[in-house]
């Protein structure tokens, strides 16, 4: 019995961590996507700027589809974690097995929410991958820009320095070396600027490319995986809970009320960690909505959000579960 109590235990704890690192990579996913925006935004007009810029927009499509498809599901999925600790939580042994079947039958439902919410990742990873590798191929052309932009970098500061010393010299120039020397002054502060600008827009080219390639498309992934294994844990719960519901004991070492026993003990700390996930989803919700929604297709959204609703349904065959989820996402 004790080998089953260390397993029940190992697969809340798994849980637990998962969801803190979702949190965590959701939050990046939606910093990352608003970043290209705000601190990473590619403004010069050369050809491989032009393109990730496309890029970018593109990917700002996706962007819109999650907030208005996937984060409504994703937030249900943890309101389904909370509340199956809940059941652990608020009633006694005696009350569990008591409404064990209804458990039983929630448990199943949470089970195709983690597979709708996981499905909804994976199709809308799809055409993010796309981006992520034409976002690769930029990296180059963008490396190329950055070295050639420190090397302009480099000449225009060493321009200044000489018209900085040629201004000195004329200094001692009566009348017309006065005249002569402001206008090296005034240029040689022009060149500095410029200099200064060169070195700003390639360390912003290379904080673009790198946001897309080593941020965005991995932080999608870990997601992914993490909604891979809480799927996994409401599966185990639920096969574990059939066997539950047909066995009546009064043993010592029940399985049946060790398995409470133990979900009972770690319920306060689930819950406390989905108020952990809960607190990211404002922010991440306020990522997507600063990111500008001009130039949207419109049409893109529309077509995924009914590939979505498509899935909801196919996916979500307890019932009552497909309608609740859709209302989610019409609010």
């Amino acid at each position: 019995m004790a080998v089953v109590t260390r397993n029940t235990e190992r697969k809340v704890k798994d849980l637990a961590d998962q969801l803190i690192n979702m949190a965590e990579d959701m939050r990046l996913f939606s910093l990352t996507l608003r970043s290209l925006y705000v601190l990473n935004a590619v403004g010069t007009n050369e050809q491989s700027a032009r393109e990730f810029r496309k890029l970018r927009d593109d990917t700002r499509n996706d962007a819109l589809v999650y907030l208005k498809g996937i984060l409504p599901v994703s937030t249900k999925f943890v309101s389904s974690v909370s509340e199956f600790f809940e059941y652990y939580d608020a009633l006694n042994y005696e009350e569990w097995c008591e409404n064990l079947p209804d458990i039983l039958q929630e448990t199943r439902g949470y089970t195709e929410l983690c597979e709708t919410v996981l499905k909804m990742h994976e199709d809308i990873l799809v055409p993010l991958k796309k981006r992520g590798d034409e976002a690769s191929l930029l990296v180059t052309k963008l490396k190329d820009l950055q070295v050639e932009y420190e090397k302009k970098k480099r000449e225009l500061e060493e321009g200044a320095n000489t018209k900085r010393k040629w201004a000195f010299g004329l200094c001692f120039i009566p009348i017309v070396g006065a005249i002569a020397a402001s206008v090296l002054h005034t240029s040689a502060d022009s060149d500095m600027a410029i200099a200064v600008a060169r070195g700003q827009q390639a360390k912003i080219q290379d904080f673009a490319s790198m946001a897309v390639s080593e941020a965005l498309i991995p932080a999608l992934e870990n997601f992914i995986n993490g909604i891979k294994k809480a799927a996994g844990f409401f599966s185990a719960m639920e096969q574990e809970l059939m066997k539950f519901e047909s066995k009546a004991s009064n043993a010592v070492h029940d399985p049946k009320k060790l398995h409470y026993m133990v979900m009972k003990n770690k319920a306060k700390d689930m819950k406390s960690t989905c108020q952990i996930f809960y607190a990211v989803l404002p922010d991440v919700r306020t990522d997507f909505l600063s990111i500008p929604t001009e130039g949207t297709d419109q049409n893109y959204v529309d077509q995924w959000l009914q590939k979505q609703q498509k899935i909801i349904r196919e996916k979500c065959r307890v019932p009552g579960l497909a309608g609740m989820i859709l209302t989610a996402i019409e609010k």
